[in-house]
């Protein structure tokens, strides 16, 4: 396979001129705007809007702050969309999909079943019974990848690394995409982080398209499993 240079390795473009600290900033910005809109959606016009309209307010934080410092998206990102990023993100998001779920099985054992996982499979279900609902699902599960990908590894990974290096951005960046997948039993939260540390590399590897292709076929393909009662 033809090794890619790593998107983060371009040190002379403006591009690279997003502080770490303002990054911080911008992420925590968006999860408390996600977690306080997500709430006055949901009690508003229901479920399925909440799902995807959450997944727009990942994205639309970190690229408002891009745009207002006019920073170059497409380099800064690693946004290519050959067809061979999107092919290889396909392939991905199935290897992807195989660790989840050992990563899952493992931390079950461990610390026994979720609540919050098990409260999140429930939505996703009962949701996916109407066609509306399967269809506002389907959006949530795809835009994650797209959304949650630009601002976790594209934004918030490729500042850190540009600003120390590569393992502690993918350490920090999966952490806090961890984070965002709270649960007080540990479960989500640790695999959410070990799915990270693979999406950062497949980022760090290839670029932002393949990864964000991956992040989504392994989200809608756990749904197929879900509806399949498997």
């Amino acid at each position: 396979m033809e090794k890619q240079t790593p998107t983060t390795a371009q040190p002379n473009q403006k591009s690279s001129a997003v502080p770490p600290l303002e990054a911080a900033l911008v992420i925590t910005a968006t999860f408390f705007l996600t977690v306080i809109v997500g709430a006055v959606i949901l009690l508003t016009i229901g479920d399925g809007p909440a799902l995807v309209l959450g997944e727009l307010i990942i994205l639309i934080v970190p690229l408002g702050y891009l745009l207002m410092k006019r920073v170059n998206i497409k380099s800064y990102i690693g946004i290519n969309l050959k067809p061979k990023f999107l092919l290889l993100g396909l392939a991905l998001g199935v290897a992807l999909l195989f660790l989840n779920i050992i990563v899952s099985e493992a931390l079950t054992a461990i610390f026994g079943v979720s609540q919050a996982v098990t409260d999140s499979n429930s939505l996703l279900a009962n949701l996916s019974t109407s066609t509306p609902g399967l269809i506002a699902v389907a959006a949530s599960l795809t835009l994650a990848g797209v959304c949650e990908e630009f601002a976790f590894r594209g934004f918030l990974q490729n500042a850190l690394t540009r600003r120390y290096s590569f393992l502690p951005a993918l350490i920090v960046s999966s952490a806090v995409f961890g984070l965002f997948h709270f649960d007080p039993q540990l479960v989500y939260i640790l695999a959410a982080m070990t799915s990270g540390l693979a999406l950062g590399y497949i980022n760090y590897r290839w670029n932002y398209v393949a990864c964000a292709t991956a992040h989504s076929t392994m989200n809608l393909l756990v749904l197929a499993l879900l509806l399949l009662g498997l």
